[in-house]
């Protein structure tokens, strides 16, 4: 049976669901892991796994191997529509679990989750953060569980 045997093809797609995996099982450590040198070196190993399932993908795609699908305008669409919700809603969850450790600690809340998208909020609360902590007025919190 030809379904059976071993070829570069299939070689090279079982090699690239594995790294899949792989970088799926990373992220999950560097997700969990306090120790940053540990984190550390799992991100340097994550990167280099995106860096070999990268070459893989190219090469089966240049043997026509794995051609991907392409997604129509609306499906693009409705990809960011998801994703802008979903960053919303992480806004709001991050504003509503900052304002209760606020409550219990008796300090006003962070409100720069109000004025930016995700992404920027994060990075500058990340700023600020780091400007309090210049000027001696910032409390760095550990939120390792």
């Amino acid at each position: 049976m030809k379904q059976d045997q071993v070829t570069d093809k299939n070689l090279c797609m079982s090699m690239i669901n594995q790294l899949k995996w792989d970088a799926t099982c990373l992220t999950q450590k560097i997700l969990e892991t306090s120790d940053q040198q540990l984190r550390q070196d799992y991100i340097n190993v994550l990167d280099r796994t995106f860096a070999e399932q990268k070459q893989l993908y190219d090469l089966a795609n240049q043997y026509g191997w794995h051609q991907p699908m392409m997604a129509d305008q609306s499906m693009i669409s409705k990809v960011q529509s998801g994703l802008h919700n979903l960053s919303n809603e992480i806004q709001q969850s991050m504003m509503s679990i900052h304002h209760q450790q606020a409550q219990q600690q008796g300090i006003q809340a962070p409100t720069y989750y109000n004025t930016m998208d995700f992404g920027q909020g994060m990075t500058n609360s990340v700023n600020q953060q780091q400007q309090l902590q210049y000027q001696g007025l910032g409390q760095q919190q550990n939120y390792n569980r």
